[in-house]
């Protein structure tokens, strides 16, 4: 291959690599014209939320509905692992106990 084929090459890479990287940001600004309110018109709340493999939070913004259905989702989910965890660690589960 010459020099001038492996430049265009380059070029025509580079070019659909930028191409990718900024179609995506024109999107999400398009879509979130009006941050403050949801896709009926409810006002949203925003909350910064732990994710796992990162230190930095990750904002998310939902109605208030929703966030109080995520909520009781979390805590059920806590208390049936908590329960789960003491069913097979008390009693006749560990050995050795009965």
């Amino acid at each position: 291959m010459n020099v001038d084929f492996k430049l265009q090459m380059l070029a025509g890479l580079s070019a659909l690599l930028l191409a990718a990287c900024t179609t995506p940001a024109a999107t999400q600004t398009a879509q979130l014209a009006d941050p403050q309110t949801g896709p009926n018109g409810e006002p949203l709340v925003c909350r910064d939320v732990k994710v796992t493999g990162t230190r930095f939070p990750q904002k998310i913004c939902k109605t208030e509905e929703v966030w109080k259905e995520f909520d009781g989702m979390t805590n059920d989910n806590a208390k049936e692992q908590t329960d789960k965890f003491q069913r097979l660690n008390t009693g006749c589960s560990v050995a050795g106990n009965c």
